[in-house]
């Protein structure tokens, strides 16, 4: 069987980088045996320790990959990360870098409860100073973290779990190659002109899926995928949406505090789109529960994205005045 281009893209980073380590509590016994105990290194479940030691190895000039398993954890270790990590080039006039990688999964369907699942990417993304890289695809993943590992200043990304399972097996690849993504430049996942859906993370597939019911509709429907939360791509997504008719904006995140909404105004201050032909759909502001019962009605879904683009379109969806399908509330 392949693998994973996210586990090449370490592999590689390894292999080409002597000063990087990792720091992880699972760590594979291949690459232990391949790179040494002494750069692979396996902690305690202590997420507030793994990245302080992180961030003093890489203020001495190395270069960290921190797995922290789940990005909920990393709640744990905000200390290190906002006061540290994200200010030692600020506080030293560019004296000191701080060359650190948080790699966290964020929300797919394991239904492990409200302490490890979580969309984080718009609390992070107001950070100063940290990157937010939230891959929508897996080679996306892959480049986006090759990118990571390159970059002087810390970088957090946030995997969704169905990037490792065959639920992308079924949905075009938006990325021809697991090759290294710039930051701050969102993609074009799929072509189209009568209207557009853009993703970030696990809404990107979601606008993939919808985007084929569309199709049923006759509507052909470009899907934008931001890639990063932080630099957010505000003139490029504009760029994009503004030749493709409507806009729905997808996110799982809840409203309150949405970089969808600053996306949102940017999209109608520039011209991009008119508000009355941009809709959102987010998730609720409710922590995820364990029984795939509760969870399932809090989340977007292909009926709650369809449902917003046909509103947008008041000739197909009986003129109900453009207003979006079932918006989550705040």
């Amino acid at each position: 069987m392949s693998r994973h281009p996210v586990g090449t893209t370490v592999r590689a980073a390894l292999t080409e980088q002597p000063d990087l380590h990792m720091f992880c509590t699972y760590q594979q016994d291949d690459l232990i045996e391949l790179f040494g105990a002494d750069r692979m290194v396996r902690l305690p479940i202590a997420e507030n320790a793994m990245v302080g030691m992180a961030v003093g190895m890489a203020l001495v000039g190395r270069r960290v990959l921190v797995s922290i398993a789940r990005v909920a954890f990393l709640f744990t270790a905000f200390d290190p990360l906002v006061n540290q990590a994200t200010k030692w080039r600020y506080m030293s006039d560019g004296q000191y870098q701080v060359p650190l990688v948080i790699r966290g999964l964020t929300r797919g369907d394991e239904h492990l409860g409200a302490q490890h699942e979580h969309s984080a990417h718009s609390l992070l993304s107001q950070i100063p100073g940290l990157v937010v890289a939230v891959p929508g695809s897996p080679n996306s993943a892959a480049g986006l973290l090759a990118t990571a590992l390159t970059h002087p200043d810390p970088v957090v990304v946030l995997e969704s779990p169905r990037l490792y399972t065959p639920d992308w097996q079924q949905l075009p690849e938006p990325e021809p190659t697991p090759a290294p993504l710039p930051f701050g430049v969102a993609g074009r996942a799929l072509a189209g002109r009568d209207l557009t859906l853009v993703g970030i993370g696990n809404t990107v597939a979601l606008c993939l899926r919808s985007a084929r019911r569309l199709a049923d509709h006759g509507l052909r429907c470009q899907v934008v995928d931001l890639r990063t939360a932080a630099p957010l791509d505000r003139d490029g997504a504009a760029e994009l949406v503004a030749a493709a008719g409507p806009v729905v904006l997808v996110d799982e995140e809840p409203r309150r505090s949405s970089l969808m909404c600053d996306l949102g105004m940017h999209l109608v201050q520039a011209g991009a789109v008119e508000p009355d032909r941009l809709a959102f759909v987010f998730g609720a502001a409710v922590p995820a529960p364990a029984s795939p019962v509760l969870l399932a009605p809090l989340l977007p879904t292909v009926d709650d994205v369809v449902a917003a683009a046909l509103g947008l379109l008041p000739a197909r969806s009986g003129g109900d005045g453009g207003r979006a399908g079932r918006l989550r509330p705040a």
